[in-house]
């Protein structure tokens, strides 16, 4: 009787590996193949062809740069271009823990009451704008001018009555959203007037 068990009882775990085998018997597809089949995946943000630019107008005098900005650096998304802008860049304190005043010029200079005052937002950024500028700007300065290039405006723009809420000390700030740091500005006193902005060039 105990021999008649055992050999029923391997009968059913034999049965059981087999029905367990059938299920899992569809070969699994090696990496490569299941790489070949997937979509690549595209990021918004970056242009898919090299991204040209062409000289706007000179940064000063400010109103009719602001004008210009307003105009030409249209914010639909359909018609939407990109900007390089001169930057000036304060850091909050001596720390470099965050960002403070930033404006639109080569130097402290142009730093007066017609000075386009910025609120940048760098969400469309790889890396962020306080570790990019911590990296870049001497340590012997609170600040830094660079070029930036982005889209005059919000990265997205969003109507909701919370958000165009700005506080007291942004309200003066216009947004310019950043894309990317190129290189630092070299001061060049008395040459202020012939800084240019730089469009993106129209496509052919």
């Amino acid at each position: 009787m105990k021999t008649r068990n055992l050999i029923s009882l391997i009968v059913i775990l034999t049965l059981g590996c087999k029905g367990s085998t059938s299920v899992n018997s569809s070969p699994i597809p090696l990496t490569s193949e299941l790489n070949n089949k997937e979509t690549p995946i595209t990021n918004a943000m970056r242009p898919k062809n090299p991204v040209s630019f062409i000289p706007g107008p000179p940064i000063k005098p400010s109103s009719q740069l602001l004008n210009w900005l307003n105009n030409e650096a249209n914010t639909a998304s359909e018609t939407r271009k990109r900007l390089r802008l001169p930057v000036v860049i304060h850091f909050e304190d001596s720390y470099r823990l965050a960002l403070g005043d930033s404006f639109i010029g080569t130097s402290d200079q142009d730093r007066d009451n017609d000075a386009i005052f910025l609120a940048l937002d760098d969400t469309g950024m790889g890396v962020s704008l306080l570790s990019t500028l911590n990296d870049i700007c001497p340590k012997t300065t609170n600040s830094c001018a660079v070029w930036l290039e982005g889209y005059w405006g919000s990265l997205v723009d969003l109507d909701l009555p919370e958000l165009s809420e700005l506080e007291e000390d942004e309200e003066d700030k216009l947004p310019f959203a950043v894309l990317k740091v190129h290189e630092l500005i070299q001061e060049q006193p008395g040459q202020d007037e012939e800084i240019r902005v730089f469009i993106e060039s129209p496509s052919p």
